[in-house]
C-alpha cells in the first residue's frame, strides 16, 4: 500500500506545485527533487509491497522490509500534508481592494515569505529522510517493476492448502454431492468439441476440493483417455506449464516421461502435447488459475481434435473464464457459500467431532450460531473455526471469549492460519488502487451492505480514480468495482434491473482483515466513541454507534480526510464545530443517515473538501459560505429538508453530482410536491455537473441548463407553457441517461410533442403531468429500459401502445388512463421484467394471456380497492418472484380464501400485501394472511 500513498503523493506533486510555482520561489528545484526521488522509489515498490506481504503473513522476525515500506508511506503521507497545509494557508491569506487592498497585499507579501521558509525547511527535511530511506532500501535489493527477477517469478505468497483441499475426505465435505455430479454430467454429455467447465468463486468456498473430487471420480477415469492435475498459482512461465502438463499426462498414465522434455522450447512442447491427445479424449484440471489470459498459453497446446476433450479450470476471477470463450464453449459454475443446514453440520462435524455424533450441547448452542454466522457459510472458515473449538473446552466463557477476539486472531492463530492467508492472497494480488479500493469497505460496519453508487462518489472524491470525461469517473470507478466483484472479493447483494452491481459488500472474515489493513496501514480506522489515542495518524475515521463529548479533541491536530458517522443516535451539540475546526484539511464528509439538522457557517472552512452528504437527515437549509468549497464535486442532500439552494452554489465549478430531492415512498408519485428545491441564477456556470435532481425550472433556469452539456442524470419541475423550452433543453443534452419531468400535479398541461430528436441514450424515463398522447419520440428510444408515468388525460391506453418496446425491462404507471381491466395480451412486453402498477381505483379485474411478460420477475399493483378476485392467469408467470398488492389487505385477504388461490401462486415464492399504519409502511406474507381473522382484517382497512 505505500505504492498507493507514493503515486498519490507523485500525481499531486506535480500539477498543484506547477500551478502554484510562483509561490514557492526558491524551493522550486526542491520540490522537483522529492518528485524524483518518489518516481525512482516507486519502481521498486511493487516488489517492495509484494515482499512484506510474505513477511506479514509467513512471520518475517524483526519485520524489516515492512517498516521500510511503513516509513515510505508516511513521508508520502507527509508529502500530501505539507501540500494542502500550505494552499490552506495561502487561500486564507487577506485580500481586499483600495488602501486596505495595498495594505493586504504588504501583508500577503510577508506572510509569504514566512511560508516558504517554514515550507523550504520542511521540504529539505522530508528530502532527508527520503535518501535515507532509500539508502536502507538498496540493501534489500528490491527488483524494479521491468526488470525479471532471476527465478522468474515475484514474491508470492506459499501455501499449500490446496493440497490438503485435494485429498480432503468425503465425511469432511458437505454441500458438493448435487454440484460434483452436475459438472460429471457437463463432463461426459454433451458435444465432442473440446470444452471448458469453470468453477468460480472467493478463496475458501471449495473449488479445488470441488474439483478433486471430479478429478478422481471412478466413472471419469475409465472414461477419458488421459488425464492431468495441474496446480497452476500467480506465477508461472510458459514453458514450464506446458512441461507440466506433458509431465503430468504421461504421470498420471503411468508412463515416463519423454527424456528431452527438459531441452523443448515452446513450438516442440505444444507439438509434443498436440500429438500426445491426438486421437483422444482428456480431462485436464487447471486448478488456482490467477492470471486472466491464461487460456492463451494453453489453449493451442491442448488439441480439439473432436474426441471429448474436457477442460476445468478453478479460479477467482471471472475474467479468467471470460478469456475462455475466445475459442471454447465454456460453462461457468459460481460456486456459493454453504446454505445454513450444511454450514451448521460440516460446523458440528469439526467443532464437536464424531464421538458425538455431531451433536451441539444446548448451552452452546446459540453461541455456535453466533460463531457460525461470522464464518458467513465459507467452508474453509467453518473448518478452520471449528478445528480451533474443538481444542477448547465446552464452556461458554472460553467460547465467547473466543468469538469476541476472531478478528484479531484471524492471522496469528495456527488453526486460522491458512484461512487468513488463502483470504488475503486476493487484497494482495490487487494492483495499488484497486487496494485503496477495497480498503474502503474496512470503514463500513461489518455485515454492512454498500450502496454501489454511494461507494463509486467516495472512490472519486478521494482520487482513487482519475478525473476523466470519456469514459467519465464514474464509469471508470465502475469498472473498478466490477473487477472486485469479477475478482470474486465483493459480493452482490441485489442488482438493479438492467444486471449492474446496485448494493454490495465483503464477506465478514474479508471484513476483518480489511479493518485491520486499513488500520496497520493509517488508512482508517473505527472509533469507539472513547479511544482516540491511536489515531493521530489515520487518514479517515468511522464513527460508529457513539462518541463522547469532547472525543475529538484528542486528535485535533491529525490529518484526518475523511469522517463518517454510522449508526449513531445521538451526537454531542459540540461535534459539528468541533469535526470541522479540528480536520481542516478534510477531504470527505458523509453524515448520511447521521442525526444531524443544521450545517454550520464553518463548514465553508473546509477549502479542501470534494464530498458533503447530509443525505437523509433534517438538515434544512446550506449554509451561504458554501461558496468557498471549490474543490467541493459530491453534494448530496437526497430526502432532507433543504427546499432551496443559495445562489452562492454557482462557485462550486467542480460540482458533479447535485441531488436534492425527496421521495414520498408512501404515495409512490414520481415528483411529490414536496420533492422539488428551488434554484438561482448562475447554476449554468457548473458545467462539470453529471447529475442534477430535481430542482423547479422557469424559463431562466431552462437557459442556464442549456450550459450542463456534460448533463446524465436531470429532474426537473418546468412551470406551465414552457414545453418547447423543455423540448429544446432535452436535445441538447445528448449524454443524458436518465430524465425526470413533471409538472405540479397531474393536471396540469406537459408538452413535450415538440421534441424530435431525443437523446440517444436515455435509458430512464419519468414523466408526470397532463397529455393527451404519449410522444411520439418516446417510440425511437432504442436504449429506454425503465418508464415511468403518472399521467392525467390521455385518450389511448398507455399499455397497448407501449406493448412492444423492445428493451423495456420496466415500466411503472400511477393512476395513468381510467383502466376498469388490465388485459395483457399474449406476446406483450416481450423483456419486462419488472411492472408497478399503483392507484387505479377503479381497476375490477386482470387478465394475463399465457405468453404475456414471460420474463416478468416483479409484479406491483394497487390499492385497486374493487379488485377483489384473483389475477386471471397469473399462473403463467412462471419467472415471477414477487407479486406484491399495495393497500389491498382487505381484498387479498378473500382471494386467500378462493380454492384455486394456492394452487395459481405456489410457483411464486413471495407473494405480499402492504398497508398503512401511523405513517409507516407494513406488510403481511400471503401465509400469515390467510390466518388472519376477518374483524381483523376489517379492523386494519
Amino acid at each position: 500500500m505505500a505504492e498507493a500513498a507514493v503515486n498519490f503523493a507523485i500525481e499531486t506533486l506535480g500539477p498543484l506545485l506547477v500551478e502554484e510555482i510562483r509561490l514557492w520561489g526558491g524551493v522550486r528545484k526542491e520540490v522537483q527533487s522529492i518528485k524524483s526521488e518518489l518516481e525512482s522509489l516507486r519502481s521498486v515498490l511493487k516488489d517492495a509491497d509484494a515482499r512484506a506481504a510474505v513477511e506479514e503473513l509467513e512471520g518475517g522476525g524483526e519485520e524489516s522490509i515492512r517498516t521500510w515500506v511503513k516509513q515510505l508511506r508516511d513521508e508520502a503521507y507527509r508529502i500530501e500534508d505539507l501540500i494542502d497545509e500550505y494552499t490552506l494557508m495561502v487561500v486564507k491569506l487577506p485580500h481586499g481592494r483600495g488602501l486596505v487592498g495595498v495594505l493586504h497585499r504588504i501583508s500577503r507579501f510577508i506572510k509569504k515569505l514566512k511560508l516558504r521558509r517554514g515550507v523550504a525547511t520542511e521540504i529539505q527535511d522530508i528530502k532527508s529522510a527520503l535518501a535515507d530511506i532509500k539508502r536502507r532500501g538498496e540493501s534489500y535489493r528490491f527488483r524494479s517493476i521491468d526488470e525479471p527477477s532471476s527465478s522468474g517469478t515475484r514474491y508470492v505468497i506459499p501455501h499449500d492448502s490446496r493440497v490438503r483441499s485435494f485429498f480432503v475426505e468425503d465425511d469432511e465435505v458437505v454441500g458438493i454431492e448435487s454440484i460434483k455430479d452436475k459438472l460429471i454430467d457437463l463432463m461426459v454429455k454433451g458435444r465432442s468439441e473440446r470444452s471448458v467447465v469453470a468453477v468460480v468463486g472467493e478463496g475458501g468456498l471449495g473449488k479445488t476440493t470441488v474439483a478433486g473430487k471430479i478429478f478422481n471420480s471412478e466413472g471419469l477415469k475409465t472414461h477419458f483417455n488421459c488425464r492431468a492435475w495441474i496446480t497452476v498459482g500467480k506465477e508461472y512461465k510458459k514453458n514450464d506449464l506446458l512441461r507440466t502438463i506433458l509431465k503430468e499426462f504421461h504421470r498420471v498414465a503411468n508412463q515416463p516421461a519423454p527424456v528431452e522434455i527438459h531441452d523443448m522450447e515452446e513450438m516442440e512442447l505444444i507439438t509434443t502435447l498436440r500429438d500426445h491427445l491426438k486421437d483422444k479424449s482428456y480431462m485436464v484440471v487447471f486448478d488456482d488459475v490467477w492470471k486472466i489470459d491464461f487460456w492463451g498459453d494453453v489453449e493451442y497446446a491442448l488439441l480439439d481434435s473432436k474426441k471429448c476433450g474436457r477442460i476445468i479450470v478453478t479460479t477467482r476471477h471471472m475474467n479468467v473464464a471470460k478469456y475462455c470463450k475466445s475459442s471454447s464453449s465454456v460453462h461457468v459454475h459460481e460456486l456459493e457459500t454453504l446454505p445454513p443446514n450444511e454450514a451448521w453440520k460440516l460446523f458440528c462435524r469439526k467443532a464437536f467431532g464424531p464421538s458425538s455424533g455431531g451433536s451441539c450441547p444446548s448451552e452452546l448452542r446459540e453461541l455456535s450460531r453466533d460463531i457460525l454466522a461470522k464464518c458467513g457459510g465459507l467452508p474453509l472458515a467453518i473448518v478452520a473455526v471449528g478445528g480451533l473449538l474443538s481444542t477448547k473446552n465446552m464452556v461458554v466463557s472460553e467460547w465467547k471469549k473466543l468469538f469476541d477476539r476472531m478478528g484479531s486472531i484471524l492471522g496469528s492463530d495456527p488453526h486460522l492460519k491458512d484461512c487468513n492467508r488463502v483470504l488475503s492472497e486476493g487484497y494482495h494480488d490487487l494492483p495499488h488502487h484497486l487496494k485503496s479500493c477495497l480498503l474502503y469497505f474496512g470503514l463500513f460496519p461489518e455485515s454492512c451492505k454498500v450502496n454501489c453508487a454511494r461507494l463509486i462518489r467516495l472512490w472519486i472524491a478521494e482520487g482513487f480514480v482519475p478525473y476523466c470525461k470519456r469514459p467519465t469517473s464514474e464509469q471508470v470507478a465502475e469498472e473498478c468495482l466490477n473487477e472486485l466483484i469479477d475478482r470474486s472479493l465483493v459480493q452482490v447483494s441485489e442488482r438493479d434491473i438492467s444486471g449492474r452491481a446496485r448494493i454490495c459488500q465483503v464477506h465478514d472474515l474479508m471484513h476483518e482483515i480489511v479493518v485491520r489493513k486499513t488500520e496497520g496501514l493509517s488508512f482508517g480506522r473505527v472509533l469507539n466513541g472513547v479511544d482516540l489515542s491511536r489515531c493521530s495518524k489515520t487518514r479517515r475515521i468511522a464513527i460508529q454507534r457513539s462518541i463522547d463529548d469532547g472525543a475529538l479533541e484528542s486528535i485535533k491536530d491529525s490529518k484526518v480526510r475523511s469522517v463518517f458517522l454510522f449508526n449513531v443516535d445521538k451526537l454531542p451539540d459540540s461535534f459539528m464545530n468541533a469535526s470541522i475546526a479540528n480536520f481542516k484539511l478534510m477531504k470527505v464528509l458523509d453524515l448520511e443517515d447521521a442525526p444531524v439538522d443544521y450545517l454550520p457557517e464553518g463548514v465553508g472552512n473546509l477549502f479542501n473538501l470534494h464530498y458533503l452528504s447530509v443525505k437523509n437527515t433534517e438538515v434544512k437549509i446550506i449554509p451561504k459560505s458554501i461558496r468557498n468549497l471549490l474543490s467541493l464535486e459530491i453534494l448530496d442532500l437526497k430526502n432532507t429538508l433543504v427546499s432551496e439552494l443559495p445562489v452562492e452554489i454557482r462557485n462550486l465549478k467542480k460540482l458533479r453530482y447535485l441531488m436534492v430531492y425527496r421521495y414520498n415512498y408512501t404515495t409512490g408519485s414520481i415528483m411529490p410536491a414536496e420533492a422539488v428545491a428551488k434554484v438561482h441564477r448562475g447554476l449554468g456556470s457548473l458545467t462539470d455537473l453529471q447529475k442534477l435532481s430535481i430542482i423547479e425550472a422557469d424559463s431562466q433556469v431552462l437557459k442556464e441548463l442549456m450550459k450542463l452539456r456534460q448533463l446524465r442524470k436531470l429532474g426537473i419541475r418546468p412551470q406551465n407553457g414552457n414545453g418547447k423550452d423543455v423540448c429544446a433543453l432535452i436535445a441538447n443534452l445528448e449524454n443524458l441517461e436518465s430524465l425526470t419531468v413533471g409538472m405540479t400535479s397531474k393536471e396540469e398541461i406537459l408538452n413535450l410533442q415538440s421534441l424530435s430528436s431525443p437523446p440517444q441514450y436515455l435509458q430512464r424515463l419519468y414523466l408526470m403531468g397532463n397529455m393527451k398522447k404519449l410522444p411520439d419520440w418516446i417510440f425511437k428510444l432504442e436504449n429506454l429500459i425503465r418508464l415511468g408515468l403518472e399521467l392525467s388525460g390521455l385518450a389511448e391506453e398507455p399499455i397497448r401502445v407501449l406493448q412492444a418496446s423492445p428493451n423495456l425491462l420496466e415500466l411503472r404507471l400511477t393512476g395513468t388512463y381510467d383502466y376498469e381491466l388490465f388485459h395483457f395480451e399474449a406476446g406483450w412486453f416481450p423483456k419486462l421484467q419488472k411492472l408497478l402498477l399503483w392507484d387505479f381505483v377503479a381497476v375490477k379485474s386482470v387478465i394475463i394471456e399465457k405468453g404475456a411478460m414471460p420474463d416478468i420477475r416483479e409484479l406491483e399493483i394497487g390499492p385497486c380497492p374493487l379488485l377483489m378476485e384473483i389475477p386471471i392467469g397469473i399462473e403463467h408467470l412462471r419467472n415471477l418472484k414477487l407479486l406484491r398488492f399495495d393497500c389491498m389487505v382487505k381484498q387479498v385477504y378473500y382471494m386467500t380464501k378462493d380454492e384455486n388461490w394456492g394452487k395459481v401462486t405456489e410457483h411464486i415464492p413471495d407473494v405480499l400485501v402492504t398497508f398503512l399504519a401511523a405513517g409507516r409502511v407494513f406488510q403481511y406474507r400471503k401465509d400469515i394472511l390467510s390466518s388472519l381473522s376477518p374483524e381483523y382484517v376489517e379492523q386494519i382497512c
